[in-house]
């Protein structure tokens, strides 16, 4: 791929990281996506998908020791606060190519000192309206962007509507918030 700018030192830094990992002789290619799907549905628990916050700082494969050495990696959905209401369409693809729904859990993680603790909806709304036009002001009238006040309240709320969802009715749906200064998660439902 030829660039047409320079490109941010970080990204450049990933690329090169990128070659080395691939080029290393640990780097072994995933098995096809209809070989994985096969034993995804055939597995008697099904699948574990964790729903979790963007923060760089709360990394669901860290924080709760995946390794593809170890055969413990789960499917991560990530969307700013771990909110639900941005992932039901990827967690509704996923239900698709998946079981549809009939076995499997979702772990829904939010954390503690999260972005979406520090601004309302409407604080978020008027902040990304100074610097659009009409067109912009459009789109955010009808954006959700699921503030909230306590993560445990976050989790109770998107554990109810995955649960009153008919897409994943055979799924056991459970909740806990990671508390950032020690790093340990708590069960909320």
């Amino acid at each position: 791929m030829t660039m047409t700018r320079e490109l941010d030192p970080r990204i450049a830094s990933y690329l090169a990281k990128n070659r080395q990992w691939a080029e290393s002789k640990d780097y072994k290619p995933p098995i096809p996506f209809k070989e994985m799907q096969k034993k995804g549905r055939e597995r008697e628990d099904g699948t574990v998908i964790v729903l979790a916050c963007t923060d760089p700082r709360v990394t669901p494969e860290e924080f709760l020791g995946m390794s593809t050495n170890e055969g413990n990696k789960a499917t991560i959905v990530r969307t700013a606060g771990g909110r639900v209401h941005a992932a039901m369409s990827t967690l509704l693809v996923l239900s698709a190519v998946g079981n549809l729904g009939k076995k499997g859990v979702i772990m829904v993680v939010h954390h503690t000192d999260c972005g979406l603790q520090t601004a309302s909806d409407d604080e978020i709304r008027s902040v990304l309206g100074e610097g659009v036009g009409m067109e912009g002001k459009e789109v955010l009238d009808g954006a959700v962007f699921s503030s909230f006040v306590t993560p445990e309240e976050s989790v109770k709320e998107d554990v109810e509507i995955l649960r009153a969802s008919p897409f994943f009715k055979g799924m056991q749906i459970v909740g806990f918030v990671q508390d950032t200064e020690t790093g340990l998660l708590s069960g909320v439902v």
